[in-house]
């Protein structure tokens, strides 16, 4: 089965939308998205991007189109969306607060931790 551009382009746009909608990605087109998206895709997503990237650069030539797989860039772009509808961009969000907040306690404490050992030290404590 030959790949279908305006089909393929139909699934780069809703991909590029869910990216940016799910991952809070910052791009207009799948390549962009893919490559701003970056380590929060698993990198088995990554590859299937990459499926999908050459089999629309393919569709554009009309004899690279007739001999490139139909259902190989849709069934990766099925996985990519089976895996960003799992995501909550809220719960995401708080994690990463709760992570920064983590953070900053933690550098806190070793600040604390070594102003007061070298206050005993020097023998002020």
């Amino acid at each position: 089965m030959a790949a279908d551009p305006q089909e393929l382009a139909r699934l780069s746009d809703r991909l590029t939308a869910l990216m940016r909608e799910k991952l809070g990605v910052r791009a207009d087109t799948l390549p962009a998205a893919l490559r701003r998206a970056g380590r929060k895709l698993p990198r088995r997503l990554r590859q299937d991007g990459d499926v999908i990237l050459n089999a629309i650069e393919r569709a554009q030539n009309p004899r690279l189109a007739r001999v490139t797989d139909g259902d190989g860039p849709i069934q990766a772009a099925r996985r990519i969306e089976r895996y960003l509808s799992t995501i909550d961009p809220a719960a995401a969000r708080a994690r990463a607060r709760a992570y920064l907040f983590a953070d900053l306690a933690f550098r806190l404490a070793v600040v604390i931790a070594l102003v007061i050992g070298i206050l005993a030290w020097r023998g002020y404590v």
